[in-house]
């Protein structure tokens, strides 16, 4: 008896002293608002140690496009902020393609709603907390489709202000 207490006693020593594995997080990325089914998602995650967006990502994932809406998982994250940016390639040569003025004519989002505006938003502005398994939603913009309409919207008026006995 004195041999199965000891052995209980020893191995609750070893147990305690054996380091617990640390609880990882994940973060599920609703991507939506794809205009098309072309090409590949490209989704990068930044935990804010280095450029963002840009070539510092903690992890890339490249995925097919099945559908106008996605979800990407990213797993074994350490609780903490993290910032997302995601470009669909629609013709998938790996880039996001500019148009004569530097503007995107893919589709792009961030995390957090945050908003481009004369150039990418800052980590900060992206950034949200990941605790155990964190849902995210980005909703995709197209630049190409925003200024087609404002083009188009612009065309419209200007066309209402012409009545035709203006042009005789």
């Amino acid at each position: 008896m004195k041999t199965l207490i000891s052995i209980v006693i020893a191995l609750g020593l070893v147990l305690e002293s054996t380091p617990k594995q640390a609880e990882t997080s994940s973060v599920t990325v609703r991507v939506d608002g794809l205009r098309n089914t072309n090409g590949y998602i490209n989704i990068s995650l930044y935990d804010g140690s280095g450029e963002f967006p840009g070539v510092d990502a903690i992890a890339l994932k490249e995925v097919e496009v099945d559908g106008f809406s996605m979800d990407i998982v990213f797993e074994d994250l350490e609780p903490g902020s993290y910032a997302i940016a995601v470009v669909h390639d629609e013709n998938g040569n790996g880039d996001i393609d500019m148009n004569s003025y530097g503007m995107p004519m893919e589709g792009f989002g961030f995390s957090n709603e945050a908003q481009a505006t004369m150039g990418p938003p800052s980590f900060d502005e992206a950034a949200f907390e990941v605790d155990g398994a964190t849902d995210h939603y980005i909703e995709l913009m197209y630049m190409q489709s925003y200024y087609s309409i404002a083009l188009r919207s612009k065309t419209q008026r200007s066309c209402s202000n012409n009545s035709v006995s203006s042009y005789y």
